[in-house]
């Protein structure tokens, strides 16, 4: 969607009258029945003019079309500024400006990564080149009218118009940032002219409006380059090969799906329950790939950041293909998404549906999974029931049945069973079953799953990161002191008769489950659920304890710390939903190892009742 498509002699008019924000504030309601912010309007004024100037000296024909706050397709961003027009030798050309008021920089850690002052503090973002390059990479995959062997060429500038830069050693020019920078070439203050001579090598012979208009109608959906790409990412790698009952259950998704295609008056929900290490991910990837190769628009949902960037990096590795990465989207990302727009949507981890989005636009009687049905033609959900473990979480199967029902889709079932996590221990797994069902069995621990109980927290530290490069989880036994501006972690997991401080995860690193700095810090279940480690080393809070008078499992409600996904206290004689979810909390944290799991209990009745099972 374009907010404002415009020759460029209508925007000078705009600017020159002062109505640039009104007309953009009046679009914006109209199209997205959406009220501006007075940040956004005083974004507009401030930065719009000085564009304006640039395109006053380019002194480009007034047939050149200006596009403004052009909403990237299936996400929430929007470019800034776009010109379209010919060159002198009749080439259609198209320019993404990404506008910036910054001042001043700083490198940072990270790549493409840059601190500037934004919101009222100093923060990390990504350098505005790479902003710019990442916008025409995104239209050149999935802009029809944009791809690579398109008659329009695109190109990408950033311009910060405020920036006065340091001769001797700009920051943004710093050579880390040299690939970008050669991609989207960075404008400041005093290289306005420089910047409309480019402009004006471009577009200076107008005609812009057969290119405007391509943009603004080219059909949405993955380039071949990029289907290509994602092929070549699945096929042949091990680690992503379906075996026994995945494959079972990735051809009924394939056969509907190929049976259905040309039904598109028919939407189609199909529902694949499966607990944990039933290897659902796998799944999920090689039908995207697989979907992709049909010429169908198809993206992957993921509610959880952290599963979904290390996500996006297993599959991309080491080869440099970024541009996957935007095939993978957020659960929130759907809201205004028209009825339809996309072939297929494929949800992993749907037990984490919300009913709307942090910050995003609520609506009255919809949740995320309606977004994604109705924004979809087919919908395939991966969900454990037994995987929720907060008030927030709403995604489960009878739900999503009954979404799927008031849009009047068809429901399809497939279960799954195999157990591919836990050195593929079923007996392990049923074993949990029966700890968190307070079920006394004589059912012991067998197979090649390495299980121990350990008598300190320092053990664990010993045994899973020292030895064997793993990582420590807890329960939301502990409050989370989050402070951003401090330079350390707060060492929140305090374990007091062991002498034991460690901090949580590190919030500023969604790959915090393989990124080596944060060996020495305790992921927390919002962050490691759907992840999957050699070993773990698991830490239960005295949330969780065993009272051997009942002799069941108890759950302490004044032990558990995440507030957010507490629900309320339940009516005298109810049963607590707290419960449901904490032992939900700490079977997830269990079953994220691949080869093996040390628990340490902070509650001694609950040491001796697990050594008692075990």
């Amino acid at each position: 969607m374009i907010i404002y498509n415009e020759k460029s002699s209508s925007f000078l008019s705009h600017i020159y009258e002062k109505k640039i924000g009104y007309v953009l504030k009046e679009n914006v309601f109209t199209k997205m029945n959406k009220v501006v912010s007075d940040s956004e309007l005083r974004s507009w004024e401030n930065s719009l003019p000085q564009m304006a100037r640039v395109l006053r000296d380019a002194n480009i024909k007034e047939d050149t079309h200006v596009l403004l706050e052009y909403k990237l397709p299936s996400t929430e961003k929007r470019i800034d500024f776009l010109i379209a027009g010919k060159d002198a030798k009749g080439n259609k050309n198209a320019v993404i400006i990404e506008l910036k008021q910054w001042q001043k920089a700083k490198v940072a850690e990270g790549d493409g990564i840059v601190r500037t002052f934004l919101g009222k503090r100093e923060r990390e973002t990504v350098h505005p080149s790479y902003q710019a390059s990442s916008y025409k990479k995104y239209l050149q995959n999935f802009n029809e009218s944009l791809y690579d062997d398109s008659t329009i060429s695109l190109k990408s500038y950033a311009f910060l118009h405020n920036y006065i830069k340091d001769t001797l050693a700009e920051p943004l020019l710093d050579n880390r940032y040299k690939k970008y920078l050669d991609e989207s070439p960075i404008y400041f203050q005093f290289n306005d002219r420089d910047l409309a001579k480019n402009i004006k090598e471009l577009v200076s012979e107008g005609n812009g409006k057969e290119i405007a208009e391509a943009i603004e109608n080219g059909n949405i959906r993955p380039s071949k380059k990029l289907v290509d790409t994602v092929a070549s990412l699945i096929d042949g790698n091990q680690e992503f090969v379906l075996l026994d009952e995945q494959k079972v259950a990735y051809e009924k998704v394939m056969s509907k799906y190929n049976q259905i295609r040309t039904q598109t008056d028919q939407k189609h929900v199909i529902i694949i329950q499966g607990g944990p290490g039933t290897g659902k991910s796998v799944i999920g990837l090689n039908l995207m790939s697989s979907i992709l190769q049909t010429s169908a628009y198809v993206e992957y949902i993921t509610p959880n950041q952290s599963f979904r960037e290390i996500l996006r990096k297993k599959l991309i590795g080491a080869s440099g293909h970024v541009e996957v990465r935007d095939l993978f989207k957020s659960s929130a990302s759907y809201v205004e998404t028209p009825n339809d727009y996309l072939d297929v949507l494929i949800c992993d981890e749907a037990h984490r549906l919300k009913v709307h989005g942090h910050m995003k636009k609520k609506i009255e009687g919809e949740n995320q999974a309606t977004q994604i049905i109705r924004a979809s033609k087919i919908s395939v959900f991966f969900v454990d029931d037994l995987q929720m473990i907060s008030k927030k979480d709403i995604g489960n199967v009878a739900l999503i049945k009954e979404e799927a029902q008031k849009q009047g889709a068809e429901v399809h079932m497939v279960e799954l069973e195999s157990q591919y996590r836990c050195s593929g221990s079923g007996n392990y797994i049923s074993w949990l079953d029966s700890i968190f069902g307070n079920e006394e069995t004589d059912e012991k621990l067998e197979g090649d799953f390495d299980f121990k109980l350990v008598s300190s927290p320092h053990d664990l530290v010993e045994e899973i990161v020292n030895k064997r490069n793993g990582r420590l989880l807890a329960g939301y036994a502990w409050k989370w002191n989050v402070n951003k501006k401090a330079v350390d972690l707060s060492k929140d997991v305090i374990i007091d008769e062991h002498d034991f401080a460690y901090p949580w995860n590190d919030p500023n690193r969604i790959d915090w489950a393989i990124h080596p700095e944060c060996s020495y810090q305790i992921g927390c279940i919002h962050t490691v659920q759907g992840l999957e480690m050699d070993y773990v080393g698991v830490i239960i809070g005295k949330d969780l304890g065993y009272d051997k008078k009942t002799q069941s499992l108890v759950v302490r409600r004044d032990e558990f710390k995440d507030t957010g996904a507490r629900p309320a206290k339940p009516k005298k004689g109810q049963p607590d939903p707290l419960e449901t979810l904490v032992k939900n909390t700490y079977k997830t944290l269990m079953t994220r190892g691949m080869k093996g799991c040390y628990v340490y209990c902070c509650d001694k009745g609950l040491q001796e009742y697990l050594e008692r099972r075990v």
